[in-house]
């Protein structure tokens, strides 16, 4: 071996070490978590049972159907929602109330006047259900005539759900409120 193939040899054994410390525990680390991944899939199917879950939720909050149960019977009996309005809710009578908000001898039907939009919904598996967020708008529309309609908050969900014999529901959801100025 010359003078000049010694650094260059040197290097190569280097590199090859700091290879054999980084790449290897890596790989071994990920061949350990590739069976807990395996087990945390979704069907098809339970992920369009998820995205009907989103989509009832704007439309019982809306609607106040069923005296607010039919909001309230989205989520686990031990379900909680962390919001902005209303801090913290937990427990079927809880979110009943909270999803009657609105009903009045003018307004039987609930906050028919405000509308929740969710879009951009993503869902991931977890090794006990899945968790998922999506982006929601609140518009309040106007009167057709001298109101005008107006997006009254905006921000994102971010949801725990869990499969029960009822059906896919939230076992927690939680409401972001976009940052004003963003």
């Amino acid at each position: 071996m010359n003078n000049r193939t010694a650094p260059t040899t040197a290097l190569g054994v280097a590199i090859a070490v700091l290879l054999s410390l980084t790449v290897l525990p890596a790989q071994k680390a990920t061949e350990r978590e590739a069976p807990a991944a395996a087990t945390a899939s979704l069907t098809a199917l339970d992920r369009i049972q998820i995205q009907q879950l989103v989509r009832k939720y704007a439309w019982a909050l809306d609607s106040g159907d069923n005296y607010g149960y039919a909001y309230a019977d989205l989520f686990t009996p031990d379900g909680v929602l962390v919001g902005r309005a209303v801090p913290f809710s937990q427990g079927r009578e809880q979110l009943a109330a909270l999803g009657r908000l609105g009903r009045s001898a003018q307004n039987p039907g609930g906050t028919l006047q405000v509308r929740h939009y969710a879009m951009n919904h993503v869902i991931t598996p977890t090794a006990d259900g899945a968790t998922g967020t999506q982006y929601l708008a609140v518009i309040v529309p106007g009167d057709g005539q001298s109101k005008p309609g107006f997006v009254s908050q905006g921000g994102r969900f971010d949801d725990v759900y869990a499969k029960t014999p009822q059906g896919w529901r939230f076992k927690r959801r939680t409401y972001v409120p976009s940052r004003e100025g963003y």
